[in-house]
């Protein structure tokens, strides 16, 4: 899995450079049909997949860029709990479990009634259970539709830029 992600990731970095060699204006008309139709709905896709407590702030730090790819940015470094934690460390937090490891004293009773034993145990309470990822498969799922979306938009452009030009 960890090498699909990474070849994807290489693919879209590639493609991404590519698109910078394009014209200006034809960058600029991509960048206006890709953000709409792709970008946009592909960030309310991940904000609605988000569940749990940290839902409506993760939704929050969602966004969709206005690039000739499709581009979202999830995070951020403004805060967005009352805690003070950004969203990116909420991000973070939510898909790969809790960062800081606190050391906490546990007292557990004897079955027989004797001394009360104690043992420490370290803990994250910030973000308990397991990890939820919601971005990755959000992402995998439309992976599909992502890309002949953007095929579409990236030939009707480039077909209406030779035509005009």
């Amino acid at each position: 899995m960890a090498d699909d992600l990474d070849a994807f990731a290489r693919a879209c970095r590639d493609t991404s450079r590519q698109l910078r060699r394009l014209p200006r204006e034809l960058r600029a008309a991509l960048s206006s049909e890709v953000q709409p139709r792709v970008a946009v709905p592909l960030a309310a896709k991940i904000a609605n997949a988000y569940a749990g407590p940290w839902a409506a702030p993760l939704a929050a730090s969602t966004k969709a860029r206005k690039l000739a790819d499709p581009t979202v940015v999830i995070g951020g470094r403004r805060r967005v709990v009352s805690g003070g934690a950004s969203g990116r460390q909420l991000v973070y937090g939510a898909t790969w479990g809790g960062g800081g490891v606190r050391v906490s004293t546990v007292t557990r009773r004897t079955r027989n009634g004797g001394r009360p034993a104690t043992y420490k145990a370290k803990t994250t309470r910030q973000f308990r259970g397991k990890a939820n990822d919601r971005i990755f498969p959000t992402i995998r799922a439309n992976g599909v539709w992502i890309l002949d979306e953007f095929a579409d938009i990236v030939d009707d452009v480039i077909r209406k830029g030779v035509t005009n030009g």
